[in-house]
Protein backbone atom coordinates (compact mmCIF):
# COMPACT_ATOMS: atom_id res chain seq x y z
CA UNK A 1 0.00 0.00 0.00
CA UNK A 2 2.99 2.19 0.56
CA UNK A 3 4.58 1.46 -2.49
CA UNK A 4 1.18 2.52 -4.26
CA UNK A 5 1.09 5.75 -2.68
CA UNK A 6 4.30 6.96 -3.02
CA UNK A 7 4.17 6.01 -6.43
CA UNK A 8 1.15 7.95 -7.03
CA UNK A 9 2.22 11.18 -5.09
CA UNK A 10 5.49 10.81 -7.20
CA UNK A 11 3.44 11.01 -10.79
CA UNK A 12 3.57 14.85 -12.60
CA UNK A 13 0.44 16.94 -11.97
CA UNK A 14 -0.74 15.98 -15.06
CA UNK A 15 -0.47 12.47 -14.52
CA UNK A 16 -1.99 12.81 -10.98
CA UNK A 17 -5.17 14.21 -12.43
CA UNK A 18 -5.41 11.95 -15.60
CA UNK A 19 -6.08 8.97 -12.98
CA UNK A 20 -7.74 10.13 -9.94
CA UNK A 21 -10.00 12.46 -12.40
CA UNK A 22 -10.75 10.37 -14.90
CA UNK A 23 -9.56 6.83 -14.71
CA UNK A 24 -10.46 6.13 -10.97
CA UNK A 25 -14.05 6.98 -10.88
CA UNK A 26 -14.66 5.35 -14.54
CA UNK A 27 -13.17 1.96 -13.02
CA UNK A 28 -15.08 2.73 -9.97
CA UNK A 29 -18.57 2.85 -12.01
CA UNK A 30 -17.47 -0.23 -13.96
CA UNK A 31 -16.67 -2.14 -10.74
CA UNK A 32 -19.96 -1.16 -8.90
CA UNK A 33 -22.37 -1.59 -12.08
CA UNK A 34 -20.82 -5.29 -12.41
CA UNK A 35 -20.57 -6.01 -8.42
CA UNK A 36 -24.95 -4.33 -8.29
CA UNK A 37 -25.42 -6.51 -11.55
CA UNK A 38 -24.44 -9.65 -9.60
CA UNK A 39 -26.06 -8.66 -6.90
CA UNK A 40 -29.28 -8.14 -8.04
CA UNK A 41 -29.56 -11.47 -10.07
CA UNK A 42 -27.85 -13.89 -7.92
CA UNK A 43 -28.40 -12.34 -4.11
CA UNK A 44 -31.78 -9.83 -4.03
CA UNK A 45 -33.83 -11.28 -6.51
CA UNK A 46 -33.39 -15.20 -5.20
CA UNK A 47 -33.58 -14.36 -1.92
CA UNK A 48 -36.80 -11.58 -2.00
CA UNK A 49 -38.48 -13.83 -4.99
CA UNK A 50 -40.12 -10.26 -6.31
CA UNK A 51 -40.15 -9.74 -10.16
CA UNK A 52 -39.94 -6.54 -9.97
CA UNK A 53 -36.03 -7.18 -9.22
CA UNK A 54 -35.14 -8.71 -11.78
CA UNK A 55 -37.53 -7.12 -14.22
CA UNK A 56 -35.38 -3.83 -13.30
CA UNK A 57 -32.35 -5.72 -12.84
CA UNK A 58 -32.74 -6.17 -16.69
CA UNK A 59 -34.01 -2.72 -17.79
CA UNK A 60 -30.54 -1.21 -16.21
CA UNK A 61 -28.10 -3.84 -17.21
CA UNK A 62 -29.06 -4.75 -20.23
CA UNK A 63 -28.67 -3.02 -23.20
CA UNK A 64 -31.22 -0.86 -24.89
CA UNK A 65 -32.69 -0.67 -28.60
CA UNK A 66 -32.04 3.13 -28.24
CA UNK A 67 -28.58 3.78 -27.69
CA UNK A 68 -29.90 7.41 -26.10
CA UNK A 69 -31.54 5.83 -23.35
CA UNK A 70 -27.64 3.96 -22.43
CA UNK A 71 -25.99 7.26 -22.89
CA UNK A 72 -28.40 9.29 -20.37
CA UNK A 73 -28.06 6.21 -17.96
CA UNK A 74 -24.65 6.73 -18.06
CA UNK A 75 -24.41 10.31 -17.60
CA UNK A 76 -26.41 10.08 -14.92
CA UNK A 77 -24.22 7.77 -13.20
CA UNK A 78 -21.22 9.94 -14.06
CA UNK A 79 -22.50 13.09 -12.08
CA UNK A 80 -23.63 11.22 -9.48
CA UNK A 81 -20.14 9.40 -8.74
CA UNK A 82 -18.67 12.82 -9.45
CA UNK A 83 -20.69 15.18 -6.79
CA UNK A 84 -20.60 12.32 -4.58
CA UNK A 85 -16.44 11.93 -4.72
CA UNK A 86 -16.83 16.02 -4.86
CA UNK A 87 -18.94 15.96 -1.83
CA UNK A 88 -16.99 13.28 0.77
CA UNK A 89 -13.45 14.79 -0.04
CA UNK A 90 -15.04 18.72 0.59
CA UNK A 91 -16.69 17.88 3.78
CA UNK A 92 -13.60 15.54 4.87
CA UNK A 93 -11.20 18.92 4.07
CA UNK A 94 -13.60 20.49 6.56
CA UNK A 95 -13.18 17.90 9.40
CA UNK A 96 -9.58 17.93 9.38
CA UNK A 97 -9.56 21.75 9.40
CA UNK A 98 -11.46 21.54 12.52
CA UNK A 99 -9.72 19.03 13.66
CA UNK A 100 -6.64 21.32 13.40
CA UNK A 101 -7.99 24.15 14.49
CA UNK A 102 -9.27 22.03 17.76
CA UNK A 103 -5.48 20.59 18.02
CA UNK A 104 -4.46 24.05 17.69
CA UNK A 105 -6.34 25.74 20.41
CA UNK A 106 -6.55 23.08 23.10
CA UNK A 107 -2.43 23.25 22.95
CA UNK A 108 -2.36 26.37 24.02
CA UNK A 109 -6.07 26.56 26.22
CA UNK A 110 -7.12 24.61 29.23
CA UNK A 111 -10.00 22.26 28.65
CA UNK A 112 -12.00 23.90 31.33
CA UNK A 113 -11.74 27.41 32.98
CA UNK A 114 -13.39 29.13 35.53
CA UNK A 115 -13.64 33.03 35.39
CA UNK A 116 -15.76 35.72 36.75
CA UNK A 117 -19.24 36.03 35.69
CA UNK A 118 -18.84 40.24 35.95
CA UNK A 119 -15.46 41.74 35.86
CA UNK A 120 -12.22 40.53 34.78
CA UNK A 121 -11.17 39.17 37.96
CA UNK A 122 -12.21 37.75 41.41
CA UNK A 123 -10.53 36.97 44.52
CA UNK A 124 -8.90 33.41 44.40
CA UNK A 125 -9.16 31.14 47.72
CA UNK A 126 -8.12 27.63 48.71
CA UNK A 127 -11.50 27.06 49.41
CA UNK A 128 -12.48 27.30 45.50
CA UNK A 129 -9.59 25.85 44.86
CA UNK A 130 -10.17 22.75 46.93
CA UNK A 131 -13.71 22.82 45.75
CA UNK A 132 -12.97 22.93 41.61
CA UNK A 133 -10.28 20.49 42.25
CA UNK A 134 -12.15 17.65 44.02
CA UNK A 135 -15.02 18.03 41.62
CA UNK A 136 -15.77 14.68 39.77
CA UNK A 137 -13.66 14.42 36.23
CA UNK A 138 -11.59 17.28 36.85
CA UNK A 139 -7.67 16.23 36.92
CA UNK A 140 -5.69 19.70 38.17
CA UNK A 141 -6.58 23.27 38.69
CA UNK A 142 -4.48 26.04 38.23
CA UNK A 143 -4.59 30.30 38.75
CA UNK A 144 -3.61 32.20 36.04
CA UNK A 145 -3.66 35.87 35.93
CA UNK A 146 -4.32 37.69 32.04
CA UNK A 147 -4.49 41.31 30.88
CA UNK A 148 -3.27 43.45 28.81
CA UNK A 149 0.04 45.68 28.98
CA UNK A 150 2.32 47.06 26.52
CA UNK A 151 5.71 45.02 25.97
CA UNK A 152 8.54 47.28 24.84
CA UNK A 153 12.37 46.50 24.08
CA UNK A 154 14.44 49.39 22.84
CA UNK A 155 12.49 52.33 20.61
CA UNK A 156 10.05 49.20 19.95
CA UNK A 157 6.52 49.46 22.02
CA UNK A 158 3.94 46.55 21.39
CA UNK A 159 0.30 45.53 23.03
CA UNK A 160 0.60 42.34 24.10
CA UNK A 161 -1.83 39.79 26.29
CA UNK A 162 0.12 38.66 29.92
CA UNK A 163 -0.41 35.66 31.08
CA UNK A 164 0.83 34.96 34.58
CA UNK A 165 1.01 31.01 35.00
CA UNK A 166 2.53 29.02 38.44
CA UNK A 167 4.99 25.93 38.16
CA UNK A 168 1.84 23.25 38.24
CA UNK A 169 0.70 24.98 35.38
CA UNK A 170 2.59 22.33 33.20
CA UNK A 171 0.55 19.57 34.76
CA UNK A 172 -2.32 21.15 32.97
CA UNK A 173 -1.08 22.18 29.55
CA UNK A 174 2.44 21.21 28.62
CA UNK A 175 3.66 25.16 27.44
CA UNK A 176 6.71 23.84 27.24
CA UNK A 177 5.99 21.49 24.30
CA UNK A 178 5.09 24.97 22.65
CA UNK A 179 8.71 26.34 22.74
CA UNK A 180 10.97 26.28 19.46
CA UNK A 181 13.39 28.18 20.49
CA UNK A 182 15.47 28.93 23.95
CA UNK A 183 13.79 27.57 27.34
CA UNK A 184 11.18 27.61 29.19
CA UNK A 185 11.48 29.48 32.76
CA UNK A 186 10.53 32.69 34.18
CA UNK A 187 13.41 33.12 36.66
CA UNK A 188 17.17 32.99 35.17
CA UNK A 189 19.89 31.90 37.65
CA UNK A 190 20.93 35.20 38.36
CA UNK A 191 17.25 35.61 39.61
CA UNK A 192 16.46 38.29 36.89
CA UNK A 193 12.56 37.95 35.70
CA UNK A 194 12.22 36.44 32.46
CA UNK A 195 9.32 36.17 29.68
CA UNK A 196 8.51 33.50 26.94
CA UNK A 197 7.13 35.04 24.03
CA UNK A 198 4.80 34.25 20.90
CA UNK A 199 7.13 34.45 18.16
CA UNK A 200 5.44 37.12 16.41
CA UNK A 201 5.61 39.71 19.59
CA UNK A 202 9.47 38.62 19.57
CA UNK A 203 9.70 39.23 15.85
CA UNK A 204 7.46 42.61 16.36
CA UNK A 205 9.77 44.13 18.79
CA UNK A 206 13.01 42.82 17.82
CA UNK A 207 13.35 41.13 21.04
CA UNK A 208 16.34 38.38 21.03
CA UNK A 209 17.26 35.78 23.75
CA UNK A 210 20.91 36.47 23.62
CA UNK A 211 20.05 39.89 24.83
CA UNK A 212 21.24 40.21 28.96
CA UNK A 213 22.46 43.55 28.62
CA UNK A 214 18.81 45.65 27.63
CA UNK A 215 16.04 44.32 29.33
CA UNK A 216 12.18 45.12 27.91
CA UNK A 217 9.81 46.65 30.11
CA UNK A 218 6.26 45.52 30.26
CA UNK A 219 3.69 48.69 31.38
CA UNK A 220 0.40 48.49 32.74
CA UNK A 221 -2.15 51.08 34.20
CA UNK A 222 -2.00 51.27 38.04
CA UNK A 223 -5.13 52.33 40.12
CA UNK A 224 -6.71 55.57 38.88
CA UNK A 225 -8.35 56.87 42.41
CA UNK A 226 -4.52 56.76 43.49
CA UNK A 227 -2.78 58.27 41.00
CA UNK A 228 -4.55 60.90 41.77
CA UNK A 229 -2.64 61.55 44.62
CA UNK A 230 0.27 60.16 43.71
CA UNK A 231 1.22 59.97 39.99
CA UNK A 232 3.52 57.14 40.40
CA UNK A 233 0.69 54.72 40.74
CA UNK A 234 -0.51 55.90 37.52
CA UNK A 235 1.40 53.11 35.43
CA UNK A 236 3.67 49.83 36.83
CA UNK A 237 6.20 48.86 35.25
CA UNK A 238 8.45 45.91 35.41
CA UNK A 239 11.81 44.85 33.58
CA UNK A 240 12.08 41.30 32.44
CA UNK A 241 14.02 39.28 29.82
CA UNK A 242 13.46 36.95 26.88
CA UNK A 243 13.57 33.02 27.86
CA UNK A 244 12.57 31.50 24.74
CA UNK A 245 10.09 31.95 21.75
CA UNK A 246 6.42 29.38 21.73
CA UNK A 247 4.79 29.37 18.38
CA UNK A 248 0.72 27.84 18.32
CA UNK A 249 -0.81 30.05 15.52
CA UNK A 250 -1.09 33.56 14.61
CA UNK A 251 -3.98 34.87 16.83
CA UNK A 252 -1.84 33.62 19.73
CA UNK A 253 1.53 34.54 18.37
CA UNK A 254 0.81 37.79 17.90
CA UNK A 255 -0.57 38.31 20.94
CA UNK A 256 0.63 36.44 24.04
CA UNK A 257 3.88 36.42 26.66
CA UNK A 258 3.93 34.15 29.61
CA UNK A 259 5.41 35.24 32.82
CA UNK A 260 5.41 34.16 36.37
CA UNK A 261 2.61 34.29 38.04
CA UNK A 262 4.04 36.55 40.71
CA UNK A 263 5.05 38.88 37.99
CA UNK A 264 1.51 39.11 36.81
CA UNK A 265 0.24 39.61 40.41
CA UNK A 266 2.85 42.95 40.88
CA UNK A 267 2.76 44.28 37.47
CA UNK A 268 -1.30 44.53 37.59
CA UNK A 269 -1.62 45.06 41.21
CA UNK A 270 -4.00 42.23 41.56
CA UNK A 271 -3.59 41.60 45.59
CA UNK A 272 -5.20 38.16 46.13
CA UNK A 273 -7.47 38.27 42.91
CA UNK A 274 -7.27 36.12 40.08
CA UNK A 275 -8.11 36.02 35.79
CA UNK A 276 -9.35 32.40 35.90
CA UNK A 277 -8.21 28.60 37.32
CA UNK A 278 -7.78 26.66 34.29
CA UNK A 279 -8.81 23.10 34.80
CA UNK A 280 -7.56 19.86 33.16
CA UNK A 281 -10.01 17.43 32.67
CA UNK A 282 -9.37 13.31 33.39
CA UNK A 283 -11.81 12.90 29.82
CA UNK A 284 -11.38 15.41 27.46
CA UNK A 285 -14.35 14.66 25.82
CA UNK A 286 -16.61 15.12 29.10
CA UNK A 287 -16.24 18.52 28.63
CA UNK A 288 -19.65 19.84 28.49
CA UNK A 289 -20.96 17.55 31.04
CA UNK A 290 -18.35 18.59 33.72
CA UNK A 291 -19.01 22.40 32.43
CA UNK A 292 -22.95 22.02 33.50
CA UNK A 293 -22.15 20.41 36.68
CA UNK A 294 -19.57 22.46 38.09
CA UNK A 295 -21.53 25.73 36.73
CA UNK A 296 -24.53 24.00 39.15
CA UNK A 297 -21.90 23.93 41.80
CA UNK A 298 -20.52 27.34 41.35
CA UNK A 299 -23.44 29.52 41.41
CA UNK A 300 -24.39 32.58 38.99
CA UNK A 301 -20.78 34.19 40.51
CA UNK A 302 -19.03 32.49 38.11
CA UNK A 303 -19.19 31.03 35.13
CA UNK A 304 -17.44 27.89 33.42
CA UNK A 305 -16.47 28.21 29.82
CA UNK A 306 -15.13 24.85 27.70
CA UNK A 307 -12.19 25.22 25.42
CA UNK A 308 -14.93 25.10 22.53
CA UNK A 309 -17.03 28.24 24.07
CA UNK A 310 -14.23 30.55 24.48
CA UNK A 311 -14.28 30.24 20.53
CA UNK A 312 -17.73 29.51 19.40
CA UNK A 313 -17.84 31.97 17.15
CA UNK A 314 -15.08 30.69 15.03
CA UNK A 315 -16.31 26.45 15.25
CA UNK A 316 -19.93 27.74 14.17
CA UNK A 317 -17.93 29.48 11.10
CA UNK A 318 -16.66 26.57 9.97
CA UNK A 319 -19.82 24.23 10.89
CA UNK A 320 -21.94 27.26 8.39
CA UNK A 321 -19.10 27.01 5.66
CA UNK A 322 -19.34 23.08 5.76
CA UNK A 323 -23.37 23.47 5.83
CA UNK A 324 -23.06 25.43 2.90
CA UNK A 325 -20.97 23.32 1.04
CA UNK A 326 -23.07 20.39 1.30
CA UNK A 327 -26.08 22.30 -0.03
CA UNK A 328 -24.15 23.72 -2.97
CA UNK A 329 -22.87 20.29 -3.95
CA UNK A 330 -26.46 19.03 -3.02
CA UNK A 331 -27.83 21.34 -6.05
CA UNK A 332 -25.27 19.86 -8.52
CA UNK A 333 -25.98 16.23 -7.09
CA UNK A 334 -30.14 17.34 -8.21
CA UNK A 335 -28.74 18.31 -11.49
CA UNK A 336 -27.22 15.09 -12.24
CA UNK A 337 -30.71 13.02 -10.95
CA UNK A 338 -32.47 14.80 -13.56
CA UNK A 339 -30.53 12.77 -15.93
CA UNK A 340 -32.32 9.93 -14.02
CA UNK A 341 -35.52 11.55 -14.42
CA UNK A 342 -34.65 11.63 -18.40
CA UNK A 343 -33.34 8.10 -18.51
CA UNK A 344 -36.33 6.07 -16.62
CA UNK A 345 -39.15 8.17 -19.16
CA UNK A 346 -37.13 6.91 -22.31
CA UNK A 347 -37.17 3.59 -20.78
CA UNK A 348 -40.66 3.38 -20.43
CA UNK A 349 -41.47 4.89 -23.95
CA UNK A 350 -39.43 1.75 -25.17
CA UNK A 351 -40.85 -0.26 -22.72
CA UNK A 352 -44.63 0.52 -22.95
CA UNK A 353 -45.63 -2.66 -24.84
CA UNK A 354 -43.96 -4.59 -21.74
CA UNK A 355 -45.67 -2.62 -19.17
CA UNK A 356 -48.91 -3.69 -20.64
CA UNK A 357 -47.91 -7.35 -21.11
CA UNK A 358 -47.15 -7.24 -17.28
CA UNK A 359 -50.78 -5.75 -16.45
CA UNK A 360 -52.24 -8.05 -19.20
CA UNK A 361 -50.79 -10.97 -16.61
CA UNK A 362 -52.32 -9.80 -13.56
CA UNK A 363 -49.32 -6.98 -12.38
CA UNK A 364 -50.66 -4.58 -10.54
CA UNK A 365 -49.76 -0.16 -10.41
CA UNK A 366 -47.95 -0.87 -7.52
CA UNK A 367 -45.54 -3.47 -8.78
CA UNK A 368 -45.01 -0.90 -12.00
CA UNK A 369 -44.37 1.57 -9.91
CA UNK A 370 -41.87 -0.50 -7.91
CA UNK A 371 -39.65 -1.45 -10.85
CA UNK A 372 -38.99 1.87 -12.09
CA UNK A 373 -38.23 3.31 -8.71
CA UNK A 374 -35.90 0.10 -7.94
CA UNK A 375 -34.10 0.96 -11.51
CA UNK A 376 -33.92 4.65 -10.14
CA UNK A 377 -32.37 3.60 -6.59
CA UNK A 378 -30.10 1.38 -8.24
CA UNK A 379 -28.62 4.01 -11.17
CA UNK A 380 -28.21 6.41 -8.28
CA UNK A 381 -26.65 3.55 -5.82
CA UNK A 382 -23.78 2.71 -8.29
CA UNK A 383 -23.09 6.45 -8.73
CA UNK A 384 -23.25 7.26 -4.85
CA UNK A 385 -20.55 3.85 -4.23
CA UNK A 386 -18.53 4.43 -7.31
CA UNK A 387 -18.28 8.27 -6.19
CA UNK A 388 -17.36 7.43 -2.32
CA UNK A 389 -15.17 4.73 -3.69
CA UNK A 390 -13.35 7.22 -5.62
CA UNK A 391 -13.12 9.71 -2.61
CA UNK A 392 -11.77 6.60 -0.14
CA UNK A 393 -9.13 5.93 -2.51
CA UNK A 394 -8.35 10.11 -2.70
CA UNK A 395 -8.58 10.81 1.23
CA UNK A 396 -6.52 7.49 1.64
CA UNK A 397 -3.87 9.09 -0.98
CA UNK A 398 -4.11 12.83 0.99
CA UNK A 399 -3.94 10.88 4.83
CA UNK A 400 -0.88 9.02 3.97
CA UNK A 401 0.92 10.75 0.83
CA UNK A 402 -0.06 13.92 0.49
CA UNK A 403 -1.37 15.01 -2.81
CA UNK A 404 -2.09 18.85 -2.49
CA UNK A 405 -0.01 20.93 -0.43
CA UNK A 406 -1.56 23.65 1.99
CA UNK A 407 0.54 26.70 1.01
CA UNK A 408 -0.73 30.18 1.96
CA UNK A 409 -0.97 31.34 5.63
CA UNK A 410 2.00 30.58 8.26
CA UNK A 411 -0.79 29.79 11.27
CA UNK A 412 -1.71 26.35 8.87
CA UNK A 413 1.35 25.84 7.59
CA UNK A 414 3.56 25.72 10.83
CA UNK A 415 1.44 22.90 11.60
CA UNK A 416 0.42 21.07 8.86
CA UNK A 417 2.67 20.40 5.29
CA UNK A 418 -0.87 18.96 3.34
CA UNK A 419 -4.60 19.94 3.52
CA UNK A 420 -5.58 18.18 6.56
CA UNK A 421 -8.42 15.23 5.36
CA UNK A 422 -10.29 13.32 7.83
CA UNK A 423 -12.95 10.59 6.81
CA UNK A 424 -16.06 9.94 8.83
CA UNK A 425 -18.78 7.21 9.08
CA UNK A 426 -21.25 10.09 9.42
CA UNK A 427 -20.41 11.71 5.92
CA UNK A 428 -21.00 8.57 4.18
CA UNK A 429 -24.20 7.97 5.84
CA UNK A 430 -25.04 11.68 5.11
CA UNK A 431 -24.45 10.89 1.44
CA UNK A 432 -25.75 7.63 1.12
CA UNK A 433 -29.24 9.21 2.76
CA UNK A 434 -28.83 12.09 0.05
CA UNK A 435 -28.38 10.00 -3.18
CA UNK A 436 -31.18 7.21 -1.67
CA UNK A 437 -33.67 10.48 -1.60
CA UNK A 438 -32.88 12.11 -4.45
CA UNK A 439 -32.96 8.43 -6.40
CA UNK A 440 -36.47 7.92 -4.94
CA UNK A 441 -37.35 11.89 -5.33
CA UNK A 442 -36.18 11.04 -9.54
CA UNK A 443 -38.15 7.80 -9.72
CA UNK A 444 -41.45 9.71 -8.36
CA UNK A 445 -42.62 10.84 -12.03
CA UNK A 446 -41.68 8.60 -14.13
CA UNK A 447 -42.72 5.60 -11.77
CA UNK A 448 -46.35 6.89 -11.45
CA UNK A 449 -46.13 8.06 -15.29
CA UNK A 450 -45.56 3.85 -15.91
CA UNK A 451 -48.58 2.93 -13.59
CA UNK A 452 -50.57 4.81 -15.28
CA UNK A 453 -50.45 3.33 -18.80
CA UNK A 454 -53.70 1.67 -20.18
CA UNK A 455 -53.78 -2.20 -20.87
CA UNK A 456 -54.99 -1.58 -24.20
CA UNK A 457 -52.93 2.04 -25.29
CA UNK A 458 -49.54 -0.81 -24.22
CA UNK A 459 -50.78 -3.30 -26.55
CA UNK A 460 -51.19 -1.58 -29.44
CA UNK A 461 -47.78 -0.29 -29.91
Amino acid sequence: METIIDTVVDLPLALQIILLGFILPFAAIALFFFLFKLFVRHVLYPLTGWTSFFISGRYLFSRTHRNAINIITFIAVVGITYVTAALITVLSIFNGFQDLVENMYTSFDPDLRVVAARGKSFVGSDSLLSTIASHEGIAHVSPTIQDKAMLTCYDKQYMVEVKGVRPDYLELNRLDELIYEGNYEFISEGGRPMAVLGGSVAYFINARISDRIQPMRLWAAGDVKKSLTNPEDAVRSIDLFTAGYFKVQMEYDTRYILVDFEIADQLFGMKGKISSYDIRLDDFDDAEDVRESLQKQLGSTYKVETWYGMHESLFNVMKNEKFVAYLILTLMLIIAAVNVVGSLSMIIVEKTRDIGILKSMGASKGMIRSIFLQESLLVGCIGGFAGMFTAVIIGNLQEKGGLVLMGGGESFTSQVEFFPHIMLAKDFILMFVTIVGLAILAGIYPSAKAAGIAVVQALRK
